[in-house]
């Protein structure tokens, strides 16, 4: 599904609230149930369709894949990061770069 940041951030906002309800395995499906519902009162015209419980569980799954590569960026000697410009790679250091992608 295609998300808009405003999307994505209520998205994210919902889990923060929910965050209590966190099981050993990360958030349960009742909680992906409600934020599919919460999204559909909130946005009456989904941008690509509507968000179900699936696609609500895969762009947590992904969202947290980035978050994951960003924290492992932010801790590979070499790289420096700013929430502002991200990762800053330039030519002088894509052999840095080069590395970590291998």
């Amino acid at each position: 599904a295609l998300w808009t940041e405003e999307e994505e951030t209520f998205f994210i906002d919902f889990l923060i609230s929910e965050f209590t309800s966190l099981g050993d395995g990360g958030f349960k499906k009742l909680t992906f149930q409600e934020a599919a519902k919460c999204l559909k009162v909130k946005f009456l015209q989904q941008a690509g369709g509507e968000k179900t419980v699936a696609s609500c569980q895969r762009k947590f799954q992904g969202l947290k894949k980035s978050y994951n590569a960003v924290i492992d960026i932010k801790n590979t000697s070499g790289f420096t990061w700013s929430d502002q410009n991200g990762a800053g790679i330039a030519l002088k250091n894509h052999d840095v770069w080069d590395r970590y992608a291998k």
